[in-house]
């Protein structure tokens, strides 16, 4: 009877053992769960939120509650954050309860609406803007680039030829044959002619598009194209500043439209022929001697290149020398350019200088673009009631043009640049005679066009362009208004000076 008595009280120990483990495993995980509940400002649940502890993988998402669970223990760091609301660090506790405020930091950007500025928040008109760092994430050279895949609805084309800008359309073509382009004011001053092309991106601190009519409200009838309004780089207080920025590109034309070379030109010229009459001719591969002296007649230098293939008494296409009138006109572009600025001031006087240089030589032989830029504003706040200003952003740049049909009379047609010129010649004929002469129409009056050998050299198309575009200001409050507010609207008086000599082509 003892022993099944001990056997018993062994029994109940044991079983009491593994009931205290049970709960004490219980209590301590208990320990390490934190539930908890994610609100907004005014008490609403704000769903899908991220609760995380920081540096590690642990972490959860409120459900359509708001309400949440995480192994974190009382006192461990949580991190809560969701979009539109500001993140917030709490520590773990019983039953928390977390309150998130609105993000108004993007809210609060000011936008520029041409008639002074305003909060994003309190805008309502179509704006896109464009900041200092956007426009400088990639080398361009002029802000016209800059803007290009970086706001809906604005469509932008780039030019190949170095100094010379696209075009830019906002929300679409408006009209068949009408004026497109918009409006741009530079600093509060509308620009009578021309466009951004000339300031230096890295001038520039952004640039906001107005796409809607409110930009005719503001403007008339001269922002029925939509409005680019830029705003330059000002002075900021503290210590003086030097900054340097630079970049070089390497450009390289790609051939999409690669043209026939000799010996096919050849053959497609004989089927011509073929086709044509077919009784008169054999087919195009079927080569004839006798035809082929009648059909490459117009000039004796290319059908000479093609009797080479005749050399043997049969038809050698390989033997036919191939001309790439392309390679003679085009090189690796190579583009550089530099800016060194300087920026500080007090609290009472800031003022910001630049200086920039641009070379950019073209994919075609020819065509080049150097441009100087400078840059001077100042701020001063003269008394507390009033403030005054200035800047002035100037360029000289010089052009050339290249190869064009600048001067040609009574025609309209033809290509326009050496590259599509040479693209029109065709590859059996031969650039030099035998005496190494410059055949200035080679093929003849088969082909019709005139040799584009050193031809870039020949022509001259030089421009020049001198911009000035300056603005001042001067504002005031009173002494019952308070203190001078940095987004007042300004009165600025303009000078716009530009100077572009005719270009000469001979």
């Amino acid at each position: 009877m003892k022993s099944i008595l001990s056997k018993g009280c062994r029994v109940l120990v044991a079983l009491a053992l593994c009931a205290a483990s049970l709960l004490a495993e219980g209590s301590a995980f208990a320990q390490t769960l934190t539930r908890g509940k994610v609100v907004d400002a005014q008490g609403e649940p704000v769903i899908g939120a991220a609760v995380i502890v920081p540096g590690t993988t642990t972490g959860a998402v409120t459900d359509f509650e708001g309400n949440f669970e995480i192994n974190a223990a009382a006192g461990t760091t949580l991190e809560v954050s969701c979009i539109g609301y500001a993140t917030q660090t709490v520590k773990a506790a019983p039953n928390l309860q977390v309150v998130l405020q609105d993000d108004t930091t993007f809210l609060d950007e000011v936008v520029v609406v041409g008639y002074g500025v305003q909060k994003k928040s309190d805008l309502t008109g179509a704006v896109a803007r464009v900041g200092a760092d956007d426009l400088t994430s990639k080398p361009v050279n002029n802000a016209f680039e800059a803007l290009q895949g970086k706001v809906a609805g604005v469509d932008i084309t780039s030019s190949q030829r170095p100094g010379t800008v696209g075009s830019i359309y906002i929300r679409g073509q408006r009209s068949i044959d009408a004026e497109q382009g918009p409006l741009y004011v530079v600093d509060g001053v509308p620009l009578q002619s021309g466009g951004i092309d000339s300031i230096n991106p890295r001038d520039i601190e952004s640039i906001d598009i107005l796409k809607d009519a409110s930009s005719c409200a503001i403007y008339g009838s001269r922002g029925a194209n939509g409005v680019v309004l830029v705003t330059t780089k000002r002075g900021k207080a503290g210590m003086l500043q030097l900054n340097y920025a630079g970049t070089v590109t390497v450009e390289k034309l790609v051939d999409k439209s690669p043209a026939m070379d000799a010996s096919e030109y050849i053959t497609w010229r004989r089927w011509a022929y073929y086709n044509s009459a077919p009784t008169l001719y054999t087919p195009g591969d079927q080569p004839d001697y006798t035809q082929d002296q009648s059909f490459f007649s117009g000039d004796p230098y290319a059908l000479a290149n093609v009797n080479k293939g005749w050399a043997g008494g049969t038809w050698d296409p390989s033997k036919v020398s191939n001309t790439d009138w392309a390679s003679m006109v085009t090189r690796t572009g190579v583009s550089h350019e530099h800016s060194l600025s300087a920026t500080g001031g007090t609290e009472n006087v800031q003022a910001f200088g630049s200086f920039g240089y641009l070379d950019n030589k073209g994919t075609q032989m020819g065509q080049e673009y150097r441009r100087f830029n400078f840059t001077l504003s100042v701020d001063i706040q003269a008394k507390p009631w009033f403030k005054m200003g200035g800047s002035i952003n100037g360029s000289w740049a010089v052009q050339d043009y290249g190869f064009s049909r600048t001067g040609q009379v009574g025609t309209s047609s033809g290509p326009n640049d050496i590259y599509s010129a040479s693209k029109a010649l065709l590859r059996y004929t031969v650039p030099y005679d035998d005496n190494g002469d410059i055949i200035n129409m080679p093929g003849g009056s088969v082909v019709n066009q005139y040799t584009v050998v050193d031809e870039y050299n020949k022509s001259t198309n030089n421009r020049q362009t001198f911009r000035a575009l300056g603005s001042f200001y001067a504002r005031s409050t009173s002494a019952r208004s308070g203190s001078l507010s940095k987004d007042s609207p300004t009165v600025s008086p303009s000078v716009l000076t530009s100077v572009t000599p005719a270009p000469a082509s001979s």
